[in-house]
């Protein structure tokens, strides 16, 4: 959050996050005193998101082709929201789209994970369940989320089921989940090539949120690009 405060506090205007979720980036920023506006194609994302603070202007909306009522200083894709556009021309529509909802000189943040193509091969014997992460709640108990992918290097398209297990205090369990996801991984020369197509100019690229290069070491892509 820090990263994306800085940026609002530095650029003019109001802010848009586009696939913003349930809030995560939206509901700080307005808090922050910022105007936002943000988009989301689910209705149910959208609802809880209001449950948090109901400052920021919510639109249920596709961010290729939802139309705002203004243009703005800052726009916001960050946590995978990019990824979810499954072909060259869904991120094409979106990017285009952005760029018309931003002031002349605004500012377009795109953050997706970096991922070297040594985690993109299957390991010997296919696909295996991974253990993403774990988050511990104040009360003790705890949430492990596990991932079983598969990448298609023809279509750049990564399928993946996820696994949601939450816990008590107590170490029981409480339910366990699954959610399947479809994802298109995107490199940084073909993000910058995109941006360049729908008349953005590219202003900085960033390896995390620190401002630091881009290398092969990096966990996320960060392309700053001004209208």
């Amino acid at each position: 959050m820090p990263f994306w405060l800085a940026l609002a506090d530095r650029e003019p205007g109001p802010v848009v996050e586009w696939g913003a979720g349930t809030g995560r980036i939206a509901v700080p920023l307005a808090v922050a005193g910022h105007e936002v506006t943000a988009v989301e194609a689910s209705g149910t994302m959208v609802e809880r998101a209001r449950e948090k603070d109901a400052s920021a202007s919510w639109v249920v909306g596709d961010m290729r082709t939802a139309r705002l009522d203004r243009r703005h200083g800052l726009a916001i894709c960050a946590f995978n929201s990019f990824l979810c556009l499954l072909s060259v021309d869904d991120a094409l529509s979106f990017l285009r789209n952005a760029r018309e909802h931003l002031e002349p000189g605004g500012l377009l943040g795109i953050e997706v994970s970096a991922l070297s193509p040594e985690e993109l091969v299957d390991p010997p014997g296919g696909p295996a369940i991974r253990h993403d992460f774990t988050r511990d709640f104040p009360d003790g108990g705890r949430l492990d989320r596990f991932s079983l992918s598969r990448y298609d290097a023809a279509t750049q398209l990564m399928e993946m089921r996820l696994f949601y297990e939450l816990y008590k205090p107590s170490g029981a369990l409480i339910t366990r989940r699954a959610h399947d996801l479809t994802i298109r991984i995107t490199n940084r020369d073909e993000l910058l090539l995109m941006l360049r197509l729908v008349g953005l100019d590219v202003e900085a690229v960033y390896g995390g949120f620190e401002a630091e290069p881009f290398t092969a070491e990096s966990d996320h892509l960060i392309v700053l690009a001004r209208g």
